[in-house]
């Protein structure tokens, strides 16, 4: 099963030098099959979310889960912390 999944990045200190985010091998923004605020559908359960940016560290991740239903993600993206809201 998948479930149709929107990421928006929607503010803290880094939101500017984000560039991608991955949830398990889907990909939004740069290199990425999917601009933020478009939906794409990931694999139902636990999946690892990775935030891209410009500043170090480039990467931070965490564990999501896809429950079956269509879900927004907004994602607030600072030095060293990331947090996720459903919407």
């Amino acid at each position: 099963m998948v479930t149709s999944v929107i990421v928006n990045i929607v503010g803290g200190t880094d939101a500017q030098n984000t560039t991608a985010v991955t949830i398990g091998d889907v990909r939004w923004g740069l290199n990425g099959t999917a601009n933020f605020g478009t939906a794409q559908n990931v694999a139902d359960g636990n999946s690892l979310l990775t935030v891209y940016k410009t500043t170090q560290p480039t990467q931070i991740a965490i564990t999501v889960e896809a429950r079956g239903y269509p879900t927004t993600l907004n994602i607030t993206v600072n030095a060293d912390t990331i947090s996720v809201q459903t919407a």
